[in-house]
């Protein structure tokens, strides 16, 4: 397999050599199962911070609007649709919560019905997509046709069905997920763009030109106003350990990889986004 990164998004080339696959274990499935668990967890809080990121811009852009009816109702109504379409969205990856929850169990030994009814409700529903219109749909012929490249599971008939069966499903799953977070990425960049003009204006530029006294706020606020906005840097952070999710994915399926490594890639995010959190919690753009 070979991995091809383009445009800052992920496309995964199925080649054809594939002899030699290791006989995976049902502890690889095992450990993707409870990293996946972590992932998706990870995944939610990061859009929850987005959407409380996205709702302290737009609070702190309005009152340097026009104060009248209309400014107000149409921020309103714009944060409301935003609001419940991150709510889809949270839906979404509780859907995949429970898929590798499911897929965790079967590793695990449980073989019951109701854990392969489980499985099959879930992967179905990963067909239900939020509707974020900015968000392509059409699927990758790289993230496409990977039953046929599956690695034999000698030792686990029933791992191997519903890798077969769910491999192409996951796949398109984890690749929309890194989607969404783009989709987030450029709602926050422009958010967050029309806030660090006003306060470009108000902190450093009129202070500057005005010959007032320029105190430690001002460099403060001259600094923040050039480097990258936290927020985004943590939703950029989040995206690139979705792509280590995809390709810990497809090294499965070829019974391959080492997940233990995902450990330290989501650790270091939760760090991260609960350090942002703490710095914008006052509602400063950075």
């Amino acid at each position: 397999m070979a991995v091809k990164r383009l445009g800052g998004g992920f496309v995964c080339l199925v080649l054809l050599w594939l002899g030699g696959c290791a006989s995976p274990g049902a502890g690889k499935v095992e450990g993707l199962a409870s990293q996946g668990k972590v992932y998706v967890n990870t995944l939610k809080k990061v859009n929850q911070f987005a959407l409380e990121q996205s709702l302290q811009f737009t609070a702190d852009l309005l009152p340097t609007l026009s104060r009248n009816a209309a400014t107000l109702e149409e921020h309103t109504h714009t944060m409301r649709q935003r609001h419940a379409l991150l709510m889809e969205v949270a839906d979404y990856l509780d859907v995949q919560a429970a898929y590798f929850g499911s897929l965790e169990a079967l590793a695990k030994g449980d073989t019951s019905e109701a854990t392969k009814r489980s499985l099959r409700n879930y992967v179905e529903a990963f067909n239900k997509l939020p509707q974020v219109d900015t968000v392509t749909r059409a699927k990758k012929d790289g993230i496409t046709g990977l039953t046929e490249h599956i690695a034999k599971w000698q030792h686990h008939r029933d791992l191997e069905l519903v890798l077969k069966r769910d491999a192409d499903a996951v796949a398109q799953a984890l690749w929309m997920n890194q989607q969404l977070l783009d989709e987030q990425i450029q709602w926050l960049e422009k958010r967050n763009s029309l806030v660090r003009q006003v306060s470009y204006r108000e902190k450093v530029y009129k202070p500057f030109v005005e010959d007032r006294k320029l105190t430690e706020g001002w460099k403060k606020a001259w600094i923040d106003d050039i480097q990258k906005p936290k927020a985004i840097e943590l939703l950029e952070q989040a995206k690139a350990a979705s792509m280590e999710m995809q390709e810990a994915w497809l090294n499965l399926l070829r019974g391959h990889g080492d997940f233990t490594q995902l450990t330290g890639t989501f650790a270091e995010v939760n760090k991260n986004m609960q350090q942002a959190a703490a710095q914008l919690g006052g509602g400063q753009a950075q």
